[in-house]
């Protein structure tokens, strides 16, 4: 057992030897494909500390293992744990030998360069992350299986909204934004269903869920008890479509393309444009006049948005949008529409008004 801080304080890695020479180790996050996990989950007034200690390990420890040596972390490529953005893809293991040719983070020898570049650019991360290191302290509830919560019918769905559930809609995002439940939550089911859902609902919430076929339900619900969201009432039986037989209300979050969308923008009731990424991704390049406020935090800033001036949700691809248009429904606002088809990138491929940084 290795004391490799860094990630937290008292992060610890396992190091797996035959005949006495080392094989492999199990790093957790002190070191993951093209990166290491983030330094700044305990707060920015420990980070710099966090930032150095990493740097002892990575530098001290882990890289003075032989190229040979397997490792096998618990962080992969897109993980919101990440202080770079890792380069594995849907890799599950690396050497000590590729992390020391292509790691940024071994690149940084020098310590004050390496803690510098482990606290430049760290992006928001999910909200729930400030409850984990507790849930890990105390033992999650012993389980004994995954829980298999009750198929619903539409009006006991209906019944339980009315008492404060929330309806997470996991079908992908232009089904949603043709038609959904009203006040219902876009989180479309993938890899990263847990954690946007985490993020976006608050922790203890009694959740209904719609998968986009019953064959996800299990997986589902595995992905939300591994973060502690385990008040599960049941989900929609039938899905979306049982809804809508029962004569039951529902909304859409209408598209725009991209050539309506700069059309408006340049009249004088103007929508607001609001973008919805990460600051970094925002500064790398977006609409000319777009509002910048991450999906994470929209709920947080709902207040700040006037009600009376039209909303279009971008992002990336489409799915955020639509999350983001969710949330601004939910708020009782009609008036949303969803660049769902594309997104900035796209506009900025057609030539269209573009920006960068603050701008």
């Amino acid at each position: 057992v290795l004391h490799t801080p860094g990630h937290t304080p008292e992060h610890i890695s396992f190091l797996v030897e035959e005949q006495g020479e080392p094989t492999g180790i199990f790093t957790g996050g002190a070191l993951i494909m093209g990166g290491a996990a983030r330094v700044d989950l305990l707060g920015s007034r420990v980070a710099p500390f966090l930032a150095r200690w990493l740097h002892q390990t990575i530098h001290g420890k882990l890289l003075k293992l032989p190229d040979s040596v397997r490792v096998y972390p618990t962080h992969g490529g897109g993980s919101f744990c990440s202080a770079a953005a890792p380069q594995g893809g849907d890799k599950t293991s690396t050497t000590i030998g590729e992390e020391r040719e292509h790691n940024p983070f071994a690149a940084q020898i020098e310590e004050s360069g390496f803690v510098q570049f482990a606290l430049a650019g760290l992006g928001s991360y999910p909200s729930y992350y400030k409850r984990m290191a507790d849930i890990n302290r105390r033992g999650p509830d012993v389980l004994g299986g995954v829980p298999q919560p009750a198929s619903l019918t539409p009006l006991s769905v209906r019944n339980q909204l009315n008492e404060n559930a929330s309806l997470v809609d996991a079908r992908q995002h232009k089904e949603f934004n043709e038609r959904h439940v009203p006040g219902s939550f876009a989180v479309p089911f993938g890899d990263s269903f847990a954690t946007w859902l985490g993020w976006l609902l608050p922790w203890g919430q009694p959740l209904i869920l719609l998968p986009p076929a019953p064959a996800h339900q299990d997986a589902m619900v595995r992905q939300l008890i591994r973060i502690g969201y385990d008040r599960i009432n049941g989900f929609l039986a039938g899905g979306f479509e049982a809804w809508q037989s029962a004569g039951l209300p529902t909304e859409s979050a209408n598209g725009i393309d991209l050539e309506t969308l700069k059309d408006l923008s340049g009249q004088d009731h103007a929508p607001i444009i609001l973008d919805v990424r990460q600051r970094n991704e925002y500064h790398a390049g977006h609409i000319k006049g777009a509002l910048n406020i991450e999906l994470g935090e929209l709920q947080e800033h709902l207040d700040g948005l006037p009600r009376e001036i039209p909303v279009v949700t971008v992002c990336a691809a489409g799915m955020r949008a639509s999350m983001a248009a969710s949330i601004l429904q939910r708020d009782g606002r009609d008036n949303v529409q969803v660049l769902a088809e594309s997104g900035t990138m796209a506009w900025i491929d057609q030539g269209y008004p573009s920006a960068t940084g603050e701008e």
